[in-house]
């Protein structure tokens, strides 16, 4: 009996030192991390919920969203990320928004700034903007592009001129860009 109790007992004590991860997550288990990834996930719930105002309140003063292009046209601050978050909230109906956590680091040059990668699954429905569709028929035109958000319009498009929601899914690696002002975390970039 005292045979079968040492591998056991060695076993579970070799459990233990792998649960030194935050649960269903990539990061170490710190009290720094849990608190970054319990301001995420306060992040992922106003995305679900498609709380424009919550997702503006996460964000610093001090947001800028570099679009990757070299000339910067598509590069925008606070203000610009108000705009896109109020035509989001009013475009898309509901959303589904998961997150893996892969890693949180702190900024070597600067301990107030953290990073935090991750694998996002996002779905989403999309919804058509009001007399869009009557006034395009009226004209014989097509709608106009920019009066709503254009994510896979070729994919959608009968689905849409039918009237019915359609489901669009995503999955891809993401960063937020943090910085902490005293309890406090804000997003620096990656909405």
């Amino acid at each position: 009996m005292r045979r079968l109790l040492f591998p056991g007992l060695l076993l579970s004590l070799g459990l233990g030192c792998a649960s030194s991860r935050i649960p269903n997550t990539d990061v170490p288990d710190t009290s720094e991390n849990r608190d970054v990834v319990a301001f995420c996930e306060r992040y992922r719930r106003a995305v679900e919920s498609r709380d424009a105002r919550a997702l503006l309140a996460m964000a610093s003063p001090r947001y800028f969203e570099d679009g990757g292009t070299p000339d910067g046209s598509d590069d925008y601050g606070l203000d610009g990320l108000q705009r896109l978050l109020t035509a989001w909230a009013d475009e898309v109906n509901e959303v589904r928004y998961e997150i893996r956590y892969r890693r949180v680091s702190v900024s070597d040059s600067d301990t107030r700034r953290m990073n935090v990668e991750f694998t996002y699954t996002g779905s989403y429905t999309l919804r058509r903007p009001a007399g869009v569709e009557a006034d395009a028929a009226r004209s014989g035109a097509a709608a106009p592009a920019a009066a709503h958000l254009s994510i896979d319009p070729v994919r959608g498009s009968e689905r849409e001129q039918q009237g019915e929601d359609v489901w669009y899914r995503r999955v891809a690696d993401n960063r937020l860009e943090l910085e902490r002002e005293g309890d406090t975390i804000r997003i620096v970039s990656g909405m």
